[in-house]
């Protein structure tokens, strides 16, 4: 899948668009099994959950860290959110409650430039299609993220940044002003159906188990 770039040179930044989102948070540091797989569980209002048997606990608004675990059927819990992701090594991976409350298995792709900040950004809602709108610039970092869909965007950083989720133009939801620092990553998900709609900003975790 090929990678656009729009430059925005009145802020003195650029977006870099990659068609799906993971985390960049840790994987600078010291390197784990390369035949690892990265899962992670996003179950809005859970507190725990459990990758392979790992419990990771004190989850922000129910998403949970990348968990470092070996390849194959991996079960995860959150909430009354069960299942299992099939993982591949070096695959990483998001469980997920889907727009119309099923689950989903989302595959990301990893940051790979320490020196930038990355947002990643779910559209979990029942709108069809969405973007994710810079305001400050007038541009949008992302378009035409599909139902059940994710994309990614990394930016030159330090930068504060403020978002809006728009659909056909008119916006759904708003994201309070993110501190986008090098190495650093976020999360947007958006969620709702039936007109009412919430983006949740998540900053992204990595939990080591090896």
């Amino acid at each position: 899948m090929l990678h656009t770039r729009t430059s925005l040179f009145a802020l003195g930044f650029a977006f870099v668009l990659t068609p799906v989102f993971a985390q960049d948070d840790g994987l600078y540091d010291a390197p784990v099994d390369p035949n690892s797989a990265f899962v992670r569980v996003l179950s809005p209002g859970a507190s725990v959950a459990v990758v392979a048997g790992t419990t990771v606990n004190d989850l922000k608004d129910g998403l949970s860290p990348y968990v470092n675990v070996q390849p194959g059927d991996i079960p995860v819990s959150a909430g009354e959110l069960t299942g299992d992701v099939s993982a591949t090594p070096g695959g990483y991976y998001t469980y997920a409650i889907g727009a119309d409350g099923v689950p989903v298995v989302l595959l990301d792709q990893p940051a790979s430039d320490p020196s930038k900040a990355t947002v990643y950004f779910y559209n979990l809602s029942d709108k069809p299609s969405v973007d994710l709108f810079v305001p400050s610039a007038k541009v949008k970092a992302l378009e035409d993220v599909a139902e059940d869909g994710a994309k990614s965007v990394a930016l030159k950083a330090p930068l504060t940044l403020e978002f809006e989720v728009q659909a056909d133009g008119a916006t759904v939801a708003k994201v309070a002003a993110l501190d986008l620092k090098r190495r650093s990553g976020f999360s947007i998900v958006l969620t709702g159906s039936g007109g009412t709609y919430t983006a949740t900003a998540y900053e992204n975790g990595f939990f080591r188990t090896q």
